[in-house]
């Protein structure tokens, strides 16, 4: 008790700092701009000018985080809980769970000369952040890579290839960008063309094509019935002439089938 009595006569707080001198001393006028003075404070000594308390965060498990100090990678973050230094740190983040993208649709001239717009779509997982972070926006480059594959694929081929068959320009973009993918710190697990669109007068004669096609094998599927029934035939009667037996068999065999009918059956 003698000792804080002691401390409340020299002017000072138990904690050891000084107060702030009161504004009646005419002291205020001898503190200069920028001075440095220690004020206790509820969570601990801080700087009366610069200094700032830390701040907490959470890195879940489904994101990728890198910190950056004074705009410098620092290091990756693992998923739980971080102190970040205010106004030096920043968080760079990105989902680390498979990104399901679309490549905007672009109007390509096929092998014929015919344009169509074609639209591809792909399933990709960040595996090295730190590069993903440093290559910047990696969609982007991304999409203009599989553009450039999707283009030279349609190109070297007709239309009516392309339309019989979507997937064979899936696996060649794929193998085309996958390099370029891994230099961005990205694996590419799936690629597909989604879309092929044709224009409206090339589309009429598509269908007419099919049409036509489908018309010529209906014609030759009745073509082969009636060769079949007429082969049939012919085969009946050369039996029948070799056999005049059978004649008088198939005549009875009629008989029995119906009812309420009369005939006459000659002996010569």
């Amino acid at each position: 008790m003698v000792g804080r009595q002691r401390l409340g006569a020299l002017g000072r707080r138990p904690c050891g700092f000084r107060p702030p001198p009161p504004a009646e001393a005419g002291r205020p006028s001898e503190l200069k701009r920028g001075t440095e003075m220690m004020y206790y404070q509820p969570h601990g000594v801080l700087s009366g000018r610069a200094a700032r308390p830390p701040r907490r965060v959470l890195i879940t498990e489904h994101y990728h985080a890198i910190r950056l100090r004074n705009g410098v990678a620092d290091r990756v973050l693992k998923p739980g809980r971080h102190w970040m230094r205010r106004g030096s740190d920043r968080i760079w983040m990105e989902a680390a769970t498979p990104q399901v993208l679309v490549v905007p649709s672009q109007e390509v001239l096929t092998a014929d000369g015919v344009t169509v717009r074609a639209t591809v779509s792909y399933v990709a997982t960040i595996v090295d952040p730190m590069m993903t972070m440093k290559a910047g926006d990696w969609r982007s480059r991304l999409h203009m890579e599989i553009q450039l594959a999707l283009r030279a694929g349609v190109t070297s081929a007709p239309l009516e290839d392309l339309v019989a068959s979507r997937t064979g320009l899936d696996a060649p973009i794929l193998e085309a960008v996958s390099g370029v993918a891994a230099e961005l710190g990205v694996q590419l697990e799936k690629l597909a063309l989604r879309d092929l669109v044709v224009p409206g007068e090339q589309r009429k004669l598509l269908a007419e094509v099919v049409a036509a096609r489908l018309a010529g094998q209906a014609s030759l599927e009745r073509a082969r019935a009636e060769t079949a029934a007429l082969r049939s035939l012919a085969n009946a009667a050369s039996m029948v002439r070799d056999n005049p037996a059978l004649y008088q068999l198939r005549l009875l065999q009629e008989i029995s089938a119906s009812a309420g009918n009369t005939f006459v059956v000659g002996t010569e």
